[in-house]
C-alpha cells in the first residue's frame, strides 16, 4: 500500500508541473542572427575603439512606430529589450532575442558607462537616458537600399537570419 501511495504522489506531482507550465516545450516567438565587428584589413585582427569611448554594445530592439523616429531619443522612447552584452574580442557571434509576434526595429548600441552598470537598471531608467548608447548598427535586410527594415515576428516562429554589422560612423536616418 505504501509503494502505491508513493507513486501515486509522484505522479500526481509530474502531472501538477505538466499542467501549470505555462508553454511547456511550445515554440517560442523571437529573432535569431549574427552580428559581425568590423575588421582591419591588413591585420585581421577586430577593431573596437575601446574603454575610453565605447566600454560595449548591445543588441536593442525597439517597437516599430509609423511614422518613423525623428530622434535617437524617440527610437529609445519605445525600446522593448536589449540582448546579452555582445562579446567585444570576437569578430562575428550569434544572438537571439525572445519577442511576442509584431513588428520591430533592430540595431546595435555602444554604450559609454559600465556594462555591469547597465544590467541592473530597469528598462524604462535606460530609455530615460539615451546618453548612455551610441548607434554602432542597425538592421537593414540583405540587399535593400533602405538603411534600416522592420522585422516582423510571427507567432510561434523564430525569425532567422537578422544579420548587423557594426559601423562606428552610422548615420541615422532620423
Amino acid at each position: 500500500m505504501k509503494k502505491f501511495n508513493k507513486s501515486f504522489i509522484i505522479l500526481l506531482f509530474l502531472g501538477l508541473i505538466c499542467f501549470t507550465c505555462e508553454k511547456g516545450l511550445e515554440p517560442v516567438e523571437g529573432i535569431q542572427g549574427a552580428v559581425s565587428f568590423p575588421v582591419d584589413s591588413a591585420s585581421g585582427d577586430l577593431i573596437w575603439p575601446g574603454p575610453d569611448s565605447l566600454r560595449g554594445a548591445f543588441v536593442i530592439i525597439a517597437e516599430f512606430q509609423y511614422p518613423l523616429y525623428n530622434s535617437i531619443d524617440s527610437l529609445f522612447a519605445h525600446l522593448v529589450t536589449y540582448s546579452d552584452p555582445l562579446d567585444t574580442l570576437e569578430k562575428e557571434q550569434d544572438y537571439f532575442i525572445q519577442l511576442k509576434p509584431g513588428y520591430y526595429l533592430g540595431g546595435i548600441v555602444g554604450v559609454t558607462e559600465s556594462v555591469m552598470d547597465l544590467l541592473f537598471l530597469p528598462l524604462d531608467s535606460l530609455t530615460a537616458h539615451p546618453e548612455y548608447f551610441i548607434p554602432i548598427g542597425l538592421y537593414a535586410p540583405p540587399g535593400s537600399a533602405l538603411p534600416i527594415g522592420s522585422i516582423r515576428v510571427w507567432e510561434d516562429e523564430i525569425t532567422e537570419d537578422i544579420d548587423i554589422t557594426i559601423d562606428y560612423d552610422l548615420e541615422l536616418p532620423f
